[in-house]
């Protein structure tokens, strides 16, 4: 079953935009279900899974269902129209794809995608992204929160880059925000109302990058119809290509062929289109060791570095932690219809000492976990499940407790320490203050005691 449902969400990476998605196992039986317009169909996946398909769609017939269909003979269906009634008593129209799902020769189940017609009922569901809806704003570069000085640096080039066509290099670790950069530099320049697509090449299986990315025509393989790649769809536009280091290294050469000459050819073709299309790339491991390990093109590399933007991990730009806490706990309250103004005391402390290793991504999730359980005004460690776990090992090491030392002398040992570590992250007391979560005079008296104001004290850099 857990086999079944890793190979068909290889599948659903496919496909950006769809409304809903049901995955059937060999028998039949809904296994997996996405709906991502609950506000046509409030079916959720509990109501779904574990029903056979004719219990789902009580007046279907083995001879007019498409998944039937793929579950007996392994044929496909795609962009078919088709008027179902729920066993709900609710009737929809979707216009739907249907893929069989086969391991080592064998039929192992069905996934099929579809779009709501109510709305859209000419458009059909491609394997390219859809470029004429998104379903939010791109960002720019003011959506950046920071006051970091590597940060600003990071918009200041945004902004200059933003006025080119170079290719750029995006290097970042996973949560740091590496997509939001590259919309930002669409969203700042002359390709702004054109196509901006996002592809994450680990999320598509080696053996169909290459057709979705160049396109097919009629007749190339079994199934294939004449249908745009990414590069054609971005054309006039912006594609960028997270985890490049992914792609295979016989396709990364076609990447650069692709970039240098602003020509394509799809897959079975013999005749190139030319393309005009920005190209973004990002990895989250160092480029140049990527390039030393061969797991990224030397050429492919250099030709994309020419514009190289390095983003900083949470951990480095632990000042911006309270900046961004603010901005999620205000989306958060939006979007789940709540009024938390904060942290409370403890949860601050905790989040300026925690190591960030998901960065902002893991900020984030954190804030949105909080909000599932939090009542009160302020947000408490309790609301945190996995922060209970972490408090004594990360915000209260072992003390020898046969030292001697009082409780209160234990506690200040504790707290110069913590100081002592922050004055060497920082040269602005402000950042200290934010990442330590006090006020700046108070911060400044600790210091004073603590007899390390030799870095801030006779500049005062308040």
């Amino acid at each position: 079953m857990l086999k079944l449902r890793e190979r068909a969400l290889e599948l659903l990476n496919l496909y950006n935009y769809f409304d809903e998605a049901i995955i059937f196992d060999d028998n039949a039986i809904a296994v997996y279900y996405y709906n991502n317009r609950t506000d046509i169909n409030p079916i959720g996946e509990e109501e779904i899974v574990g029903k056979h398909l004719m219990e789902i769609f009580p007046e279907l017939q083995n001879e007019n269902s498409t998944v039937m269909k793929a579950l007996v003979s392994g044929a496909p269906t795609y962009n078919m129209q088709q008027k179902v009634k729920l066993y709900t008593g609710q009737y929809v129209t979707h216009m739907t794809t249907t893929l069989p799902i086969s391991e080592e020769g064998k039929i192992t189940g069905v996934v099929e995608v579809s779009r709501n017609m109510k709305f859209d009922y000419r458009r059909n569901i491609y394997i390219t992204p859809e470029i004429g809806r998104r379903s939010r704003q791109l960002f720019s570069v003011d959506d950046i929160i920071s006051c970091c000085s590597e940060m600003k640096c990071v918009k200041e080039k945004i902004k200059k880059v933003s006025k080119t066509d170079s290719p750029v290099m995006i290097y970042g670790r996973t949560g740091t925000g590496k997509e939001m950069v590259a919309e930002s530099i669409h969203t700042g320049g002359k390709r702004k109302n054109q196509a901006f697509i996002s592809q994450n090449c680990a999320a598509i299986p080696e053996t169909l990058l290459e057709s979705i990315l160049f396109g097919t025509v009629r007749g190339s393989f079994t199934g294939a119809e004449d249908r745009p790649g990414l590069f054609e769809s971005a054309d006039g536009g912006t594609l960028f290509l997270d985890e490049i280091n992914n792609m295979p290294l016989n396709l990364q050469s076609k990447i650069l062929k692709a970039i240098e000459e602003q020509k394509i050819t799809r897959v079975g073709d013999y005749e190139p289109h030319s393309i005009n299309v920005r190209i973004i790339a990002a990895t989250n491991e160092e480029p140049i060791e990527l390039v030393k390990s061969m797991k990224l093109r030397e050429d492919l590399y250099y030709r994309l570095r020419v514009v190289q933007i390095n983003l900083p991990t949470l951990n480095e730009r632990k000042g911006d932690i309270s900046l961004l806490t603010e901005y999620f706990i205000k989306k958060y309250n939006k979007i789940m219809h709540k009024n938390i103004l904060g942290l409370d005391e403890d949860t601050t402390q905790m989040f300026s000492a925690r190591d960030w290793n998901g960065n902002i991504r893991e900020l984030e999730n954190t804030i949105e976990c909080a909000f599932n359980f939090s009542d009160e005004p302020y947000i408490h460690l309790s609301d945190i499940p996995w922060f209970e776990e972490e408090i004594e090992e990360e915000l209260f090491p072992e003390l020898d407790v046969d030292s001697g030392e009082t409780l209160k002398m234990m506690l200040n040992d504790y707290e110069h320490q913590l100081i002592c570590e922050a004055v060497n992250r920082h040269d602005s007391i402000h950042e200290m203050a934010d990442e330590l979560g006090i006020t700046r005079q108070n911060l400044y008296h600790k210091l004073k005691s603590c007899k390390v104001e030799n870095k801030f004290y006779m500049d005062r850099k308040f």
